[in-house]
């Protein structure tokens, strides 16, 4: 990790593809602009889930809402990545973004995160936890690995894969500096609760500092209308809140890489493990018929 990471959170409403013809050309720009903008101000730029599409309408399976998103998956990669990825490289910057990424020839397609650097594709990360009804839309993806940056080693795991301790310790492992965590979640239950208290959680366990951000805007589910409600936080390695954000705007703080050693400083986790003991978590759920 560099001695010092700059870092921006951009907590935007995203156009819905499915309600706005020309939402996914908005998107586009207001993404490339918000990352001309930090030119000279950031290292890293952060936006959330499906920040370039909208999240999904939560409303049963539907055909014909897939097919709008598979398409809106297939311009993105034919017709506006480049854009994206000029823009890093005029602003010389490093950007993690929520996008639909085609899988396969069939309609099959990842909830995925890209990684773009000063004008090129350092990789994807694809959400491996399906929720809800994101199973009609999306299918799972492959164990997360972390990804070769000019800013160090960043792993990138999407919204509900922030529940699985599993998931960010497997980035651990792999000796990720940094956790970006892109996220929709809207006033739903405990879903805030759990997005002030899972990042700091995520962060003390790996020993790293996590970026959380999550959307703002609203989410339509069947007959009902919920806020996405931002709040976005970046946590050091050691569990403390830097700097967080409520409705729309940017989350702006610096990330040192000498809280990496403040972090191991509190217990050797990586050391105490007991790999013996934990076979079973790779057993199934007895209540799930395992």
């Amino acid at each position: 990790m560099k001695e010092f990471v700059r870092v921006l959170v951009v907590q935007r409403a995203a156009a819905s593809v499915f309600e706005d013809d020309g939402a996914l050309a908005r998107n586009v720009a207001e993404v490339a602009q918000a990352i001309h903008d930090a030119k000279g101000q950031a290292d890293l730029v952060v936006f959330p889930e499906l920040c370039l599409t909208g999240y999904i309408p939560l409303k049963g399976y539907d055909q014909r809402r897939k097919a709008i998103l598979w398409e809106a998956a297939r311009r993105l990669q034919a017709d506006h990545l480049e854009a994206l990825l000029q823009a890093t490289g005029e602003a010389d910057v490093t950007a993690a973004l929520g996008l639909p990424e085609p899988g396969g020839p069939r309609f099959e397609m990842f909830n995925s995160a890209a990684l773009l650097e000063a004008g090129r594709l350092v990789g994807y990360a694809r959400k491996t936890h399906l929720p809800v009804e994101e199973n009609h839309y999306f299918i799972p993806g492959p164990s997360p690995r972390a990804l070769e940056s000019r800013l160090g080693r960043l792993g990138l795991l999407i919204c509900y894969d922030l529940l699985f301790p599993e998931s960010a310790r497997l980035l651990g492992l792999q000796g990720a500096e940094i956790l970006v965590v892109l996220s929709n979640w809207a006033d739903i239950g405990n879903l805030q609760r759990l997005g002030e208290v899972l990042p700091v959680a995520r962060a003390i366990e790996n020993q790293v500092p996590v970026i959380f951000c999550n959307g703002v805007g609203e989410l339509r589910v069947r007959e009902h209308r919920y806020t996405l409600y931002g709040r976005s936080r970046v946590v050091t390695a050691a569990g403390e809140v830097t700097a967080a954000g409520a409705g729309p705007g940017i989350v702006a703080t610096t990330l040192r890489a000498a809280d990496l050693l403040e972090g191991a400083a509190i217990f050797p986790v990586f050391r105490d493990r007991r790999i013996d003991l934990y076979s079973p978590l790779a057993q199934p759920y007895p209540g799930a018929g395992g």
